[in-house]
């Protein structure tokens, strides 16, 4: 079963939102997927356990940027060379990409093996969590390779019109961790170290799963002997664009750690109401998330086949789709926000504070969804800069915002809202001129003209 699709051809809007509901559903599956560990841990181990996977939970998430971006970077690369027709190269982008993954891996495993506990040290984990926040996150450590090849895999299917087959792997990995975490943890009793198995494992399934799959099914991933001779201008390329985009991310989980030292400093009740506001922002954001990759794949494609017009088409109707989506959500947070706050917490102060911070936050969604539409669109263009800017203006204006905005009294925790908001303003209006002043059409990475796509 091959569910490759030319984005090409064909109705923009038809092809985005057909490409975005796997991804969303997947989203979906992720979340419930990182959420298992500590709930089976926090049930059947104990606060301390729970506490253990936290400490190091900020730090790992960096490592996965990494690869986040640098697979990101590889799918540009692939969609672009797919888009052109030049079948040759993307197999051979494919190898490259095999060679990248394999690198990053293992030095970002190293790094956690060798150097888990003076790490977790500079960050000032407590002592009496200090054991199984290491073995968590060695552990957690040993399975980068999996977690980098699924996304280096998933990011070539998904350069290539398939966002079906990732969903089906990675629903697959989410409910295998799941048991092995309730085999691990309440059978065997192993602990935080189980927890950390259970996922490696799940991890290490779907990636070489997933990855027999593609062989079996999509005529690309089978690459002959002379395509592993490694090319020096695809790797070029793929770290020229997969590089900034992990630093962007980097830069983004970065802020957002900055951020909660903000939150903290107001205590308890205000750590609570933005704890719970932020997993319900989190699902709207889904949905501009899936938005984001599927305008970057189509974006890749089209540009990759000269076809410019068409990227503008796909990201107005982008802007149509989060425009109507982010309207909807300011409604819903009105009226709904005090009943979403109530899944959380029972505290009538928390969900009264949680529903007006709702309110308040929702008059920003409307900049959230554009720059997720914007950064979508220049990065399938190859945009490095816009990656490496936009980076950085996250973690000024979240940081700086939320610094100054908090510490004006009349503000208070206010200001935390009000920080996103102006974070979320700020990149919308650089990805907006970015995008109008129209650079990015010269950004194609295919150095020979369109032509009808050779053999795979």
């Amino acid at each position: 079963m091959n569910f490759m699709q030319d984005m090409t051809k064909g109705s923009p809007l038809r092809l985005l939102v057909s490409f975005s509901i796997p991804l969303l559903i997947g989203s979906l599956f992720q979340q419930f997927y990182t959420m298992a560990d500590s709930i089976i841990v926090g049930k059947f181990v104990g606060a301390g356990a729970l506490a253990s996977i936290g400490a190091c939970s900020s730090v790992i998430y960096l490592l996965f940027s990494l690869f986040f971006g640098l697979s990101a970077g590889i799918g540009i690369v692939i969609s672009q060379y797919f888009g052109a027709g030049d079948g040759s190269a993307v197999r051979r982008g494919i190898a490259c990409s095999v060679y990248l993954l394999a690198a990053a891996s293992l030095l970002l495993t190293l790094i956690g093996l060798v150097f888990a506990r003076p790490i977790l040290t500079i960050l000032g984990t407590p002592s009496e969590i200090m054991g199984d926040a290491a073995a968590y996150f060695q552990i957690t450590s040993a399975g980068l390779v999996a977690v980098a090849f699924y996304n280096g895999i998933s990011s070539v299917l998904r350069a290539l019109g398939d966002s079906k087959t990732p969903l089906i792997f990675l629903a697959l990995a989410a409910l295998l961790n799941v048991g092995l975490d309730l085999l691990f943890v309440p059978v065997f009793h192993m602990g935080v170290a189980g927890a950390a198995l259970a996922t490696a494992i799940a991890q290490f399934a779907s990636a070489c799963t997933c990855l027999v799959f593609s062989i079996r099914t999509n005529p690309y991933f089978r690459i002959r002997r002379e395509d592993f001779r490694p090319s020096a201008g695809l790797i070029r390329q793929m770290l020229h664009i997969g590089l900034p985009l992990g630093l962007q991310n980097a830069m983004i989980a970065f802020s957002c750690v900055m951020l909660q030292v903000v939150i903290n400093s107001f205590g308890t009740v205000i750590v609570a109401v933005f704890t719970a506001t932020n997993r319900i922002e989190n699902l709207v954001n889904q949905i501009y998330i899936a938005a984001n990759t599927a305008l970057s794949n189509f974006t890749a494609q089209n540009l990759g086949a000269g076809n410019t017009d068409r990227v503008r088409a796909g990201t107005r109707c982008c802007l149509k789709i989060t425009t109507g989506f982010s309207l909807a959500m300011i409604a819903v947070m009105f009226l709904l926000g005090r009943l979403f706050m109530s899944w959380f917490v029972t505290d009538v102060a928390v969900i009264e504070t949680g529903a007006k911070a709702l309110k308040l936050i929702s008059f920003f969604f409307l900049f959230w969804g554009f720059l997720y539409v914007f950064r979508g669109t220049l990065n399938g263009a190859g945009n490095a800069g816009f990656a490496l800017a936009s980076g950085v203006l996250e973690v000024v204006g979240r940081m700086g915002c939320a610094f100054l905005l908090t510490a004006i009294p009349f503000i208070g925790q206010w200001g935390i809202c009000l920080a996103e908001g102006v974070t979320w303003i700020l990149v919308a209006a650089a990805g907006a001129f970015c995008y109008l002043k129209g650079t990015w059409t010269r950004k194609r990475l295919t150095d020979t003209a369109p032509r009808i796509c050779t053999e795979p």
